[in-house]
């Protein structure tokens, strides 16, 4: 979990937040909530702010395909079920993946999947299907990241945990500017805790496994939570669970 760099310093011009949200895993299946931009593609959208991130669930059914396309923005990618494909390798549950501004690939799904992915700028079709937005007037990509990064979080990768505080675990998976963009998952020890904080800047939490819980509720498995800038809570887990993690800037704990 990111940390403030001088936590001496006194909290200044931290906007109150604007308002949470909670989806559970009945508000995000609801019924009339999913497109289908192409046959055997639907995606759900979470999120999306003026700057252009944006937040996605997309559920390919087998052999459905997302063709040729440009990133106008870094794109992080958690597979959630089954596996997709592009020209570069095969991606299964349990996978990150970062396209990185400027890359340009065709994706797609022999047996079906069920696809996360955080854009920082839409992405831009190149042939076979209408096109997308125009890019946005500002990069919205990291300059020194310029191929694209697969890291494999299943249990052979358990080295990659790091003790973030008792009980509480986190495996980074990317670091970087603007406003210190991290990605990581963090895992709660059945009655572990985090303590009260604030939040720096945006944070955007998908619960994997078990039930994460804060003063404002408690959030079980498949359930998505925005926590906006200014946002102060403490975070436990009584029975334990997985989560993945964006913060667009650190934390500052109180």
């Amino acid at each position: 979990m990111q940390m403030e760099a001088n936590p001496r310093n006194r909290i200044r011009n931290v906007p109150a937040p604007r308002m949470r949200v909670h989806l559970d895993f009945a508000g995000i299946w609801g019924q009339g909530l999913w497109m289908a931009p192409r046959p055997g593609i639907k995606v759900r959208e979470l999120y999306q702010s003026d700057d252009g991130y944006r937040i996605s669930m997309v559920r390919y059914a087998p052999g459905a395909k997302v063709p040729e396309h440009l990133h106008t923005g870094d794109e992080h990618s958690y597979v959630l079920e089954g596996s997709v494909r592009d020209a570069a390798g095969e991606y299964a549950a349990g996978s990150y993946l970062l396209n990185p501004m400027g890359s340009r690939h065709v994706m797609w799904s022999d047996r079906g999947a069920l696809v996360l992915t955080h854009r920082l700028g839409p992405i831009r079709f190149l042939s076979g299907w209408r096109p997308g937005p125009e890019a946005p007037p500002e990069a919205r990509g990291f300059p020194d990241e310029g191929t694209p990064l697969l890291i494999d979080t299943g249990a052979e990768a358990g080295a990659a945990w790091e003790r973030l505080r008792k009980g509480v675990q986190i495996m980074p998976m990317f670091e970087g500017s603007p406003g210190n963009y991290k990605t990581a998952l963090v895992r709660y020890l059945p009655g572990s805790a985090v303590p009260a904080h604030i939040h720096l800047g945006d944070e955007h939490v998908y619960v994997l496994s078990g039930c994460q819980e804060d003063e404002h509720g408690s959030y079980d498995a498949g359930s998505y939570v925005y926590n906006p800038m200014g946002t102060t809570h403490r975070v436990w887990s009584e029975e334990g669970c997985l989560v993945l993690i964006h913060w667009r800037a650190p934390i500052r704990f109180l």
